[in-house]
């Protein structure tokens, strides 16, 4: 006779497992450390999770739903394009990689040590591709709004993100806001173009020769 699901013993296994992903990160944690924590054993962990990488889906899912749907609330509320985008740029590559004790990085580990042709859960990249996509065009003038239509230029954000979570994780994070601010430039084009863009020398002008007039004979 198959066994009873609780939802209490599921809700154990989740609480205990963000507890360890954020300590410990993905690959340290075992079922068996999970089981343990969640208080039952590993056989009856199985009943609820066929294996590690779906226990981590079904936390890190809602999780990064839920930031990103604060960092576009955040974006919101800045007046202009520039401001907008960096802080676009500032969420994905600085505030998500840095919450919860840099939890972001225990989705690399999942996916790279999982093994090769690993089908993902769920399609949880490209709804946040989505999302970025909206805020990005949202942010854009009408004239560069090419630039983020094809959701390319999404997806390039949230590779990068990738990076920045694993550096984030051990403390290798650069100047954020010049890199926000290079990225905007990019974008936008640098903020007093006029004033920043070098000016042409102007050259001396050049003595002008006396024109000797030849005597006519």
């Amino acid at each position: 006779m198959p066994q009873v699901k609780k939802a209490g013993m599921r809700e154990a296994i989740l609480a205990a497992s963000f507890d360890l992903f954020c300590r410990k990160g993905y690959t340290a944690t075992t079922m068996s450390e999970i089981a343990r924590a969640a208080g039952m054993t590993v056989a009856n962990l199985y009943v609820y999770f066929d294996s590690k990488l779906l226990i981590f889906y079904e936390i890190y899912t809602p999780w990064l739903q839920e930031k990103v749907q604060t960092l576009r609330e955040s974006v919101e509320k800045f007046p202009t394009p520039r401001l907008r985008l960096k802080r676009i740029i500032v969420g994905l590559w600085g505030d998500i990689p840095a919450a919860d004790y840099s939890f972001a990085n225990s989705l690399i580990e999942a996916l790279a040590s999982a093994p090769k042709d690993t089908q993902k859960p769920n399609n949880l990249l490209e709804q946040c591709e989505i999302i970025v996509t909206e805020m990005i065009l949202d942010s854009l003038p009408p004239e560069r709004a090419h630039l983020a239509s094809n959701r390319l230029l999404s997806h390039v954000l949230w590779m990068a993100h990738d990076g920045f979570a694993i550096n984030c994780r051990i403390g290798d994070t650069r100047d954020l806001e010049a890199i926000a601010t290079l990225m905007t430039d990019l974008l936008l084009g640098p903020e007093d173009a006029e004033d920043t863009a070098p000016r042409a020398r102007k050259k001396p002008a050049r003595s002008r020769k006396p024109v000797v007039q030849q005597a006519v004979s």
